[in-house]
């Protein structure tokens, strides 16, 4: 029966290695499909597999079957993405090389004796994260110890090869397995992505052609069709052309004269620049085609997908700075607590375990914004509508988190989910508390078929400029936390999110150096 049992429970094992497996690939889909450029895929692909598989270095290198030339295309290197173009191109070896036999036989490639394959016939480079390229074993040693290779193929062919090597330790079946699934997906995402930009160049051609050969009439049909942005602009920078979404990005408002000169030569030539669009900055990707007389530009708007890059930044930073300090705490007192060679007083034990229980409390309230300005982003927040009595609310909020708060309280109710007004309530009170003064006011009153409720400050109150950002996601008065209080700086974008969801609005109004009240309105 012991070995029925063992069966089953490698059953169960292999059943969960693939549910994981699945999981991840899905993952992996989603995430690289959502960019349009051939290296940020790249890029992407590299930090899903860091979360997967270890390694020190990664190369993605094409093989070009018309004459058997293998080119590298993404390098990284200890920690460092190279400068794929310093690689020299490689000549497929008919006989050794472990590259050119994983391109002879289509089949994965592991091994865990990186030196003995090495020593054989082919050519070897090897880098560290400074570029420097050493040919192997001629010029020194090899530093990796294992190797991964895997096909990347199209339509059955093999068009290149995803090279993951390690200094330490040694690769499995499992390994594997999971790199050729994530291969097939960064594979996929990458076509997408130089499909896309050929289409964009494909359509700015035939702007072009249509620009030159038809009247306005005919070129403004056909250009008002294509999904990108695309211009005409003449020798002397005006525009003979642009079709709707040129118009809807502002495309009368730009210097194309100053843009071209930006951008350089055009002839298909690809680049992705701010751009000032009536005051405000937008990021945009071109691609310029020169004709006879003038160029055209195919462009969109990329502005969200570098701000979205920019808020996966700023989370990582603030949350890696408000986890630091707690953590650091938590760990000195309980190692105190647990060393043998002193003895601490009941006074002091009592102290060191309250200190972890703060800063235990304050992870876990850490962790908690984080989950909801997570769920409030995906949706998943239910909110209930009912009539709500706005004060008792109130007076329990401020019970809880700050009982010397000054009230007066005029309101009647509000349609509003009750937990979720508390809350808000909860987050502007301890707001208040860290970056107020020493007195705080919570008012309510009707105002027509709204309800105001507003917490008061005496602090040193908000600039202009952080007004219209204080309630964004990650935003800090002090980006480099070194004078404001703890926090991750999600609490007021949680309190706009509740507000609008519960059907209300929310907003501050402050002078530099006179406090500043946070207020909202919710329908009666």
């Amino acid at each position: 029966m012991t070995g029925g049992h063992e069966a089953t429970a490698h059953v169960h094992a292999a059943l969960r290695r693939e549910a994981s497996l699945a999981r991840l690939l899905l993952d992996a889909a989603r995430l690289l499909g959502e960019t349009l450029e051939p290296q940020r895929v790249y890029e992407r692909f590299r930090e899903i597999l860091a979360d997967a598989v270890r390694y020190d270095g990664l190369i993605v290198s094409s093989y070009e079957p018309s004459d058997h030339s293998i080119r590298c295309d993404y390098a990284w290197a200890d920690g460092q993405t190279l400068d794929a173009s310093t690689f020299p191109p490689l000549q497929l070896n008919t006989e050794g090389g472990m590259q050119s036999q994983v391109i002879r036989t289509g089949r994965p490639f592991l091994t865990n004796d990186v030196a003995g394959h090495v020593a054989g016939p082919g050519v070897y480079y090897d880098t560290d994260g400074s570029g420097k390229l050493r040919k192997v074993p001629d010029e020194g040693p090899t530093d990796a110890q294992a190797a991964l290779m895997i096909p990347v193929k199209h339509e059955g062919v093999v068009v290149g090869v995803v090279q993951l090597m390690t200094d330490h330790g040694a690769y499995t079946g499992d390994d594997l397995d999971l790199v050729e699934g994530l291969v097939g997906q960064m594979a996929a995402a990458v076509r997408n992505a130089r499909l896309h930009e050929e289409r964009a160049r494909a359509e700015a051609r035939e702007a072009a052609a249509q620009a030159v050969a038809a009247e306005r009439e005919e070129a403004v049909r056909v250009l008002a069709a294509v999904g990108d942005a695309v211009v005409f602009v003449a020798e002397d920078g005006t525009i003979r052309y642009r079709n709707p979404a040129a118009a809807e990005l502002g495309a009368d408002d730009l210097d194309w004269q100053a843009i071209g000169a930006r951008i350089g030569a055009p002839a298909g030539t690809r680049a992705t620049l701010p751009v000032d669009v009536n005051g405000r900055e937008l990021w945009l990707s071109f691609v310029a085609v020169r004709t006879t007389d003038g160029v055209v530009y195919a462009f969109r708007d990329v502005t969200q997908d570098r701000e979205l890059d920019s808020a996966k930044s700023d989370f990582i930073a603030t949350v890696s700075h408000e986890l630091r300090t707690p953590m650091t705490s938590v760990l000195g007192a309980a190692m105190t607590l647990l060393r043998d060679d002193i003895d601490l007083a009941p006074e002091q034990r009592q102290e060191l375990l309250e200190m972890i229980a703060r800063q235990a409390q304050r992870l876990a309230h850490v962790t908690e914004e984080v989950l909801l300005a997570n769920s409030l982003d995906r949706g998943e927040i239910h909110v209930e509508r009912a009539e709500v009595d706005v004060d008792r609310v109130v007076r329990d909020a401020v019970q809880i988190q700050l009982p010397g708060a000054e009230l007066q309280l005029r309101a009647a109710t509000a349609t509003a989910d009750r937990d979720r007004l508390q809350q808000v309530l909860l987050n502007l009170l301890e707001n208040a508390t860290k970056y107020g003064g020493q007195h705080v006011l919570v008012t309510s009153e009707d105002r027509g078929d709204m309800v105001r409720i507003a917490v008061t400050d005496d602090g040193p109150g908000l600039a202009p400029g952080e007004q219209q950002r204080v309630f964004e996601k990650f935003f800090r008065a002090d980006p480099q936390m070194v004078h404001s209080p703890p926090g991750t700086g999600l609490g007021l974008y949680i309190c706009k999110e509740l507000v609008e969801r519960m059907g209300g609005r929310i907003g501050v109004d402050s002078h530099p150096g006179r406090g500043a009240t946070f207020w909202f309105e919710l329908p009666r």
